[in-house]
């Protein structure tokens, strides 16, 4: 599974997911980053991407445990990789 961490009210998390239809790539799991899921903020832990969520968002895990920050960077990689 791979896992791309979003904030609502993001402007790069939005563009990613208007950019990219997520509703095509079974494999990916968007989790939205806020108080109600605290599920988003374990998974978020346990990948350790805590401290680069603070810095810089979205950030995407891959199945294969790569971490990627930065929307493009994110774009590019599910374009290659999941489509």
């Amino acid at each position: 599974m791979t896992y791309l961490f979003t904030k609502e009210g993001c402007g790069k998390c939005d563009w990613v997911k208007g950019k990219v239809d997520l509703e095509k790539l079974n494999e990916v799991r968007v989790m939205t980053l806020n108080e109600e899921d605290p599920e988003a903020l374990g998974m978020l832990a346990y990948f350790e991407c805590v401290g680069l969520s603070e810095k810089k968002l979205p950030i995407l895990v891959s199945d294969s445990g790569q971490v990627i920050a930065g929307a493009i960077e994110i774009k590019n990689y599910l374009e290659h990789h999941c489509m």
